[in-house]
């Protein structure tokens, strides 16, 4: 959860002079699975993070090598008619939450959008990579 709980923080620090955003504690989904981020417009809410952990090489005193994988998505909804002016500084500062974790080997972010019934949907997919 820590990953989660650092990519929340640096979310919210970076969007704090942005005062019509606001950063969820909530999961985006309720629990009938209704995304919320869709009710809650210009509201950022963070996902649990998925993991997968993978032996990349055995050393040879036999000791393991493991590569972690860490994938966390974001969501986040705009009115499509009237986009915020910003918009495009704030999906920025949300792909830039990558770099509030620090130890691994590669951060990674990306955003894709899709529009339905006027409405912007911003799926926000930070990929972390550790060594360990």
């Amino acid at each position: 959860m820590a990953i989660v709980d650092d990519i929340r923080t640096k979310i919210t620090t970076d969007l704090a002079s942005y005062t019509a955003f606001k950063v969820s504690s909530e999961l985006p989904f309720d629990s009938n699975g209704i995304p919320l981020y869709a009710k809650n417009m210009k509201t950022v809410y963070v996902d649990d993070a998925e993991e997968s952990k993978v032996q990349l090489y055995r050393t040879l005193d036999q000791g393991e090598v493991y590569q972690t994988e860490t994938t966390v998505n974001a969501f986040l909804c705009v009115d499509a008619k009237n986009q915020p002016s910003d918009i495009d500084t704030v999906i920025a500062n949300i792909l830039g939450a990558r770099d509030a974790i620090t130890g691994t080997q590669s951060n990674e972010s990306s955003v894709t959008s899709e529009i339905e019934d006027d409405v912007i949907t911003y799926t926000f997919e930070y990929n972390i990579t550790k060594i360990s």
